[in-house]
């Protein structure tokens, strides 16, 4: 597949942004952190591009050679000054590979790498012939154009610049002092949408309203989180960052704002609120469903939502703005368990939010998780009984690996080498037949306990209604990519088929 890159590309950037190889397979979601830091950048006069190739199947073997050919070769059309990598865990051996070959093509290139490793663990990406110059620690929109001027003028004084972190030729490594969190993200430009290919990202896909085939983009409304969930590395950011108001949101215009950009300059049917848990303050939903309401912007969403953040007002306004879904981190059946886990949830909560979404209408997608540490086999089975009493639209069933940076990875004596952080995006029920792995007390075969029970609750027929339905036809005949969801409705069938083997 030949690179959007090359469709879209305008002129050579001083900076170009890479996605890192595996994140080609995206399943239409947009690199909305390069979106954001490529519009910084341009908005401080420095000309970035982002370098985003994209793949329809998954990205390893002989079509992980041919994407990581595809990022070399735009490099060496662009001839950057900067290269800036972003990089999760499970990416830390693709970015250090990467970056040397861009060395190799370039040594006068300085590699930049961000992202949520860079801000955990910075000093893992410098050692003895690493080919990265700094990396960026937190947030990056003004931290890194700080860093590309200072690069760009030839300055050496980067210990003044808050927020990164390099070796310096006589003192060793060096980290400088923490940036102080962004507080108003009203300040902050759009994300860079003329950098990537939005006829690909807009185009008609179930992933963004789950199991909803629509013209999609994803919203950010904020960052941060203020919660202590043991599974997740927000709380250990946060001790990362300099101190600040842990969650910071955009104001309910400047979020309807983006999206009626989207869906002038875009097309797009409806959209998804990728924050974690967009609705931890019910005041800003509220503001944000009236701003929707009041522009008529007739657009269907979803979101991620904290079951102790609803109530059955909250979701009936929610509902009436055109929201057809809510994603719950529902994790377990069991109290115990979702005590171990710091949810701040209870049993009694899920139940009493999902019979208020049954009453309104409002769909379901319940996030399950299993092999949480000291698990055993009674608590999977309140699990499944829990499910069978509130029946969500759809269950996502998955397999606990903890990531570096979390509550449950330091207590667990789980210990994994930065040669090995690659196993971290593997398939779990890959890595669950080494016992280091398995953190339950029981010894269920996971296989089999996936297998069964994806089966028994997730059915194709779940969203037969709403696809009959004439408020979805009429939509689709109405849509500016009517033409699209024609041609698409064949990969439909298609992922489908995969979702139900």
């Amino acid at each position: 597949m030949s690179s959007h890159v090359e469709r879209i590309r305008k002129m050579p950037a001083k900076v170009c942004l890479i996605s890192p190889p595996k994140r080609a397979y995206n399943h239409h979601r947009p690199p909305l952190a390069l979106m954001y830091l490529a519009a910084a950048l341009e908005k401080n006069g420095i000309s970035a591009s982002i370098i985003d190739p994209v793949s329809v199947s998954d990205v390893s073997g002989q079509r992980k050679v041919e994407v990581v050919d595809e990022i070399l070769k735009s490099i060496e059309r662009e001839r950057p000054q900067i290269a800036g990598i972003s990089c999760f865990t499970p990416e830390f051996n693709d970015a250090i590979a990467l970056a040397g070959q861009i060395k190799a093509l370039d040594s006068g290139i300085k590699i930049v790498i961000g992202g949520v490793h860079a801000t955990l663990r910075p000093k893992e990406f410098f050692f003895e012939g690493s080919p990265v110059d700094f990396a960026v620690i937190g947030e990056g929109e003004e931290t890194f154009p700080e860093l590309c001027r200072a690069l760009m003028d030839g300055s050496r004084e980067f210990e003044k610049i808050k927020g990164i972190a390099f070796m310096d030729g006589k003192k060793g490594f060096l980290a400088t002092d923490a940036r102080p969190l962004i507080h108003d993200l009203d300040s902050l430009a759009l994300p860079a949408y003329d950098k990537i290919d939005m006829a690909w990202y807009t185009a008609p896909n179930p992933y963004a309203v789950r199991g909803l085939f629509l013209s999609s983009f994803y919203i950010l409304v904020g960052r941060g989180c203020p919660s202590e969930c043991t599974f997740c590395v927000s709380a250990e950011l946060r001790k990362t960052v300099a101190p600040g108001k842990a969650l910071r949101c955009r104001s309910a215009k400047n979020v309807v704002d983006e999206i009626a950009l989207l869906k002038d300059r875009y097309g797009i049917d409806s959209f998804y609120f990728i924050d974690d848990n967009f609705t931890l303050r019910r005041d800003l939903v509220s503001d944000i469903c009236d701003e929707l309401k009041a522009r008529g912007l007739n657009l269907l969403w979803s979101c991620s939502a904290r079951i102790n953040t609803l109530n059955e007002e909250i979701l009936k306004k929610m509902k009436a703005a055109g929201c057809v879904q809510v994603d719950l981190g529902v994790e377990s059946g069991s109290d115990a368990v979702l005590k171990r886990l710091k949810k701040g949830i209870n049993t009694r909560q899920i139940k009493e939010v999902f019979r208020a979404c049954k009453r309104i209408g409002m769909r379901t997608f319940a996030n399950i998780l299993v092999n949480v540490p000291g698990e055993t086999e009674a608590e999977v089975e309140e699990t499944l009984n829990l499910l069978d009493e509130i029946r969500p639209s759809v269950t996502s069933f998955n397999i606990f690996i903890p990531y570096l940076g979390t509550e449950i990875y330091g207590s667990s004596g789980l210990k994994i080498r930065p040669d090995e952080y690659w196993l971290l995006g593997e398939p779990p029920l890959k890595l669950v037949k080494e016992s280091r792995f398995r953190f339950s007390s029981h010894k269920m075969d996971f296989a089999d306990f996936y297998a069964r029970n994806h089966r028994k609750y997730n059915s194709i027929f779940t969203f037969l209604p709403d696809y009959l339905s004439p408020g979805y036809l009429t939509r689709l005949a109405r849509s500016r990519k009517r033409r699209e969801y024609f041609l698409g409705i064949k990969d439909l069938a298609m992922e489908y088929m995969k979702q139900v083997r």
